[in-house]
């Protein structure tokens, strides 16, 4: 499977005029769940005072994610037992995937996000739960 690849901001471009982001938290969170860039970045802000987590840790934006019904899942790997490249990651459905100090939605077999990370290697990543 290959994906292909798409910018998107998901809305931070609305609010802010910095090209310099540091917030693929809040984007890959935006992006997978549909929801309003400020709204995804008040929720874990507010989320970070309660577990004591910045919000892009795991600690933070996992809880939030699981308390809107996506659960974490293993990383995967090939049939070499090496993990996946983003790019080519065999899952079908929204995912928010995690690669070394990154997070990226993948969608409708889509990369999406402001540069192009697919080379990277795919990690743990969330799904949404049926």
């Amino acid at each position: 499977m290959k994906h292909e690849f798409e910018i998107n901001d998901a809305g931070r471009s609305n609010y802010f005029t910095s090209k310099k982001a540091g917030d693929c938290v809040i984007r890959a969170i935006a992006i997978a769940t549909e929801t309003d860039y400020m709204q995804v970045m008040r929720a874990l802000f507010q989320l970070s005072f309660e577990t004591g987590h910045l919000p892009n840790d795991v600690k933070t934006y996992g809880v939030y994610l699981e308390s809107i019904g996506w659960r974490k899942q293993k990383t995967l790997k090939n049939a070499k037992g090496k993990k996946y490249l983003l790019g080519e990651l065999p899952v079908n459905e929204t995912a928010i995937v995690h690669t070394t100090k990154h997070l990226v939605c993948i969608k409708n077999n889509t990369v999406e996000d402001i540069w192009d990370c697919r080379a990277w290697c795919a990690n743990s990543y969330f799904i949404k739960v049926k």
